[in-house]
């Protein structure tokens, strides 16, 4: 036991091994972040009501006006039918379209689309 410990120590005093633990540690880190920040995003009715395929119309409501960056990443999971001021409409989305999306730290809440069919 004491020689592992001693292993560990001088690995620790590596710079390259310890300044590649801290970049694990943060990525790690960030991860749970992401994770953890995306509960109560997503409203309950989301995906109630799908469509034959399996897909279904969400609102995006962001914090923001979004601007093409953002349409271009929602339009990953689904495709974009218009916005209104800082939502966006999404048609044809999966169940894990919305879980990507929900991982986004820019969107504020996914809702079910209303009015929208694919």
């Amino acid at each position: 036991m004491h020689r592992l410990v001693e292993q560990a120590g001088s690995l620790w005093r590596n710079k390259v091994v310890r300044r590649v633990l801290i970049l694990v540690a943060l990525v790690l880190a960030y991860q749970l972040w992401l994770s953890i920040q995306t509960i109560g995003k997503v409203d309950e009715e989301v995906g109630l009501d799908p469509e034959p395929n399996g897909r279904f119309a969400v609102d995006v409501r962001l914090d923001f006006a979004p601007e093409r960056f953002h349409i271009l990443e929602l339009q990953q999971h689904g495709r974009v039918s218009g916005s209104d001021g800082e939502t966006v409409h999404l048609r044809g989305v999966s169940d894990a379209g919305v879980d990507a999306l929900a991982h986004f730290y820019w969107i504020e809440e996914i809702s079910p689309g209303e009015g929208r069919t694919s």
